[in-house]
């Protein structure tokens, strides 16, 4: 019998993790909450507007194909000769790992794994990411700026530990969009800083192996450094896919919307809105595969302030849970799986050559100096996906 894979156990894990985190975040709630019960969820659910739930279900699905149009403007700006559908399928892989795996750590790898799989050069499948990364965390920013200046009003009504995830997860988001601001306008100052922290710590005797760290500095920030060069040569890629990152964050929180408001249509739709946006802010910035018990316990105090009834609060969140995250596993699995047999059927396809600067692509692999190394990392990409 043939043995499982370093990345085989790990995905393994990751899914064995989540599900205890899912058991657990259900035991807790089940035992804290009587109103929780199969009995409120399906009348809930009944007296709902079925066109409403509907439709947050297509705006689940509207969420991972606006990624999959950022990454495919992206792309197509490189000179790469992709199409939608395998930009969607890039989507799904991303969405799928991301979902599975703390902070969201798989996603990037496994797309960069199918575009270079479809095609794609290495460097442009980098490229790619990188600048989706960018106007990804951008547009989370905009978000959260949108939502404070519509309801100001409703974050200081927040108890003290949801109002704490809130601002913890606005600092990160804003630090993260700071941090790759300098990566691309300030590299060399950025690249000055980091090896001075790194000559500390080598000092302090915390770090062992100060080149290795050096070297990834090098790769890291240079990465966003030639992006930044890409972004000034067609601007307006920036902010079409910006556009589309905005919009996957918009459709993402309207699915609580359209579910609150399928079963109270009396429920006021912007505050709604705001709510599930600091909801949002509040658990995506937590290192927790799909933010799985912050998530319930943010919705629940957040939401309190416009619902009186617990047992409506939680049949909703259970229901936008139930669509937003374990549904978007199964659909974005399912797309990710047949793309993936798709991709096992037919001839391999040549790799394109583009014209771009030669930056290593970590999100793949370290090396590509040798055919038979290339091998070796292909193998293990394989087994992980």
């Amino acid at each position: 019998m043939k043995k499982l894979s370093k990345s085989a156990k790990k995905q393994i894990y990751n899914i064995a993790f989540l599900l205890l985190l899912v058991a657990v975040t259900l035991t807790v709630l089940l035992l804290s909450y009587q109103e929780l019960n199969f009995g409120n969820i399906f009348a809930f659910i009944k007296s709902s507007k079925w066109w409403l739930l509907i439709l947050s279900v297509v705006c689940m699905v509207m969420g991972i194909v606006f990624e999959g149009l950022s990454l495919f403007i992206i792309s197509r700006s490189l000179g790469h000769r992709t199409r939608l559908l395998p930009s969607v399928a890039y989507s799904s892989a991303d969405i799928y790992y991301s979902a599975i795996t703390p902070s969201a750590t798989g996603g990037q790898p496994a797309s960069a794994y199918y575009m270079v799989k479809d095609g794609m050069s290495a460097g442009t499948a980098s490229f790619t990411l990188v600048m989706n990364t960018v106007v990804y965390t951008a547009s989370l920013v905009v978000l959260t700026v949108v939502s404070f200046a519509i309801k100001p009003q409703l974050f200081s009504e927040f108890e003290f530990w949801p109002k704490f995830f809130v601002i913890l997860g606005v600092v990160i988001q804003s630090a993260l969009f700071v941090l790759l601001f300098f990566c691309m306008t300030f590299n060399k100052a950025l690249k000055k800083v980091c090896n001075g922290i790194i000559t500390l710590l080598t000092k302090m005797r915390i770090v062992k192996n100060p080149e290795k760290w050096r070297n990834k500095v090098e790769v890291e920030v240079g990465k966003y450094a030639e992006c930044f060069q890409q972004f000034r040569k067609k601007p307006f890629v920036f902010f079409i896919a910006l556009i589309f990152n905005v919009c996957q964050r918009v459709v993402r929180v309207l699915i609580s919307c359209c579910i609150c408001i399928a079963a109270d249509p009396q429920a006021p739709f912007w505050d709604i809105f705001v709510l599930q946006s600091f909801v949002t802010v509040g658990y995506t910035s937590l290192p927790m595969p799909g933010g799985v018990g912050v998530f319930e316990y943010l919705y629940v105090h957040i939401y309190g302030l416009i619902f009186t009834d617990t047992a409506f609060i939680l049949s909703s969140m259970m229901v936008m849970r139930t669509v937003s995250y374990y549904l978007s596993i199964i659909v974005s699995g399912a797309i990710t799986l047949a793309f993936h047999t798709w991709l096992l059927r037919r001839k391999p396809k040549e790799i394109e050559e583009v014209e771009l600067p030669e930056v290593e692509c970590e999100l793949l692999t370290k090396g590509e100096s040798s055919d038979g190394q290339e091998q070796t990392e292909d193998k293990e990409n394989e087994e992980y996906v």
